[in-house]
């Protein structure tokens, strides 16, 4: 029996600072292929432009998020759990390659935020964090398979409506972690570099001197060698950014039918 096919409705919910004709083409041209693609904007915040990607999926009556219903399991572990796998890689792919050909013609790149994940038509929102490329891992689809048994288990206590994976306050505690980090990495980097191009020039300023000794054109040779030695390998024409650091998923923010928030360890499985 041939299993049924989930199909993808993206809405790209844009600061109103970055939407234009010329914008709303190159969208079209590259997230085509990946499904029905609408745009929308929101009005502007303070601060850099914040951007949602918006995943509604369709699935017709079929039902897959509350375990009790029939065939449920089935139908998230043999259709669901390898299909977001599958959108997400495609997606990401797209929000890459969208913002490399932006900054290869000088126009505007499009950063996104947060991939909303709507299950069953909206009972639950599944907001997973993009890494600071505006990019995710296609494995982060694991999550969601989390989310749904901590949801089934009542882990995350009675009428969840939203989970934001990671809470943005841990989001944003990680991230000036990751950036220092990524800042002192560069730093040793640099300071390597420097000394062996001192290396390389005390080296070729002896072999200069040796060569004159010995009247031989020696010294171009060895600065050649050695600028050798020392190139860099060049870039890959067509590689994607890669993101600074690695986005900690463990603690979750829950939103409540009634606004109220909480924190889940989803290591531990205990609400805060």
């Amino acid at each position: 029996m041939a299993q049924p096919r989930p199909s993808l409705t993206l809405i790209l919910d844009l600061d109103e600072r970055l939407d234009s004709e010329d914008v709303r083409l190159e969208i079209d041209r590259c997230y085509s292929y990946v499904g029905s693609t609408l745009v929308r904007t929101h009005p502007a915040c303070d601060g850099e432009p914040q951007n949602i990607m918006r995943f509604l999926v369709k699935l017709g009556t079929r039902r897959y998020l509350r375990a009790e219903d029939e065939g449920a399991d089935e139908l998230w572990n043999d259709v669901m759990e390898r299909w977001f796998y599958n959108e997400l890689y495609k997606v990401s792919n797209n929000m890459l390659i969208y913002n490399r050909r932006q900054r290869e013609v000088g126009n505007p790149q499009l950063v996104f935020d947060w991939i909303d994940v709507e299950l069953q038509n909206g009972q639950l929102h599944a907001l997973l964090h993009c890494d600071n490329v505006s990019g995710i891992r296609p494995e982060t689809s694991e999550l969601l398979t989390q989310l749904r048994a901590a949801y089934n288990e009542g882990a995350l206590g009675e009428d969840v409506v939203r989970a934001y994976l990671p809470a943005p306050a841990s989001y944003e505690e990680k991230k000036a972690a990751g950036l220092a980090a990524k800042a002192e990495r560069d730093a040793q980097k640099a300071a390597e570099l420097a000394a062996a191009e001192e290396e390389a020039r005390a080296a070729a300023a002896a072999a200069e001197a040796a060569a004159e000794e010995a009247f031989l054109e020696l010294p171009r040779l060895a600065d050649d060698a050695a600028s050798e030695e020392e190139a860099e390998p060049a870039l890959e024409p067509f590689a994607l950014d890669e993101p600074d650091f690695e986005v900690d998923y463990r603690l979750w923010l829950i939103e409540y039918a009634d606004g109220s928030t909480r924190t889940f360890d989803s290591h531990a499985g205990t609400l805060a």
